[in-house]
């Protein structure tokens, strides 16, 4: 498990989140958006698979398909959910 803070620019906060290194950016995307809704109690606009996951250190955004590992991120890095 590594933290990371996640900045959401469309509800204008940033959150602390535990996330699992070795599971899919797909999979850990959904979880976040679902989590993210229930805490806001908002509704999510639009399809979840159009929402990215980007690297502030990196400045990229990261491949859906792979690990946070496997795409260098670490903890107490800084993400995007956009």
């Amino acid at each position: 498990m590594m933290i990371v803070d996640i900045e959401v620019p469309s509800l204008e906060r940033k959150y602390q989140f535990s996330l699992e290194e070795q599971v899919a950016v797909e999979t850990l995307i959904a979880e976040l958006a679902e989590v993210l809704c229930q805490k806001e109690q908002c509704d999510l606009k639009g399809e979840v698979e159009s929402l990215c996951l980007c690297s502030k250190e990196q400045k990229r955004i990261l491949d859906r398909y792979t690990t946070l590992a496997q795409q260098g991120v670490q903890n107490a890095d800084e993400l995007l959910l956009v």
